[in-house]
């Protein structure tokens, strides 16, 4: 299937302000420390599925919801002021947890690592 490239211009343009407005103007302590991976907004704008992704493992992922649940409206006023269509969408804000899991897949291959090591080691002949 082709994909829109109207609806995809509007997908990264609503990243790219809800990734600046969650980082660096909420100053609510629950959403500290996340990014927003991923923006799927609607064909018809009524809704914008919004994928966040805490950049700890310890981060109490119900809270940042429920921070994230109360800063909505900041969140659109600021976007209506910064993005010009016909109908802001509402923000349906859901965790991606595949950064998290994509970091616990690093760090057991880097515990692998030195089993390699020793095992190309010992094959290698002496001189």
């Amino acid at each position: 299937m082709v994909r829109n490239y109207r609806k995809q211009r509007l997908d990264e343009l609503f990243w790219e302000e809800l990734n600046s407005i969650i980082m660096y103007e909420l100053s609510d302590p629950r959403v500290d420390d996340i990014g927003v991976t991923q923006v799927d907004v609607s064909p018809d704008l009524t809704t914008a599925r919004v994928f966040v992704t805490p950049f700890y493992e310890d981060v109490d992922t119900r809270e940042v919801l429920a921070g994230l649940k109360a800063a909505q409206g900041f969140i659109r006023t600021q976007l209506a002021q910064r993005i010009k269509v016909r109908r802001m969408p509402e923000l349906i804000f859901k965790i991606d947890r595949s950064y998290l899991e994509a970091r616990r897949v690093d760090e057991i291959l880097d515990s692998l690592n030195p089993l390699a090591e020793t095992h190309t080691d010992e094959e290698t002949p002496s001189d």
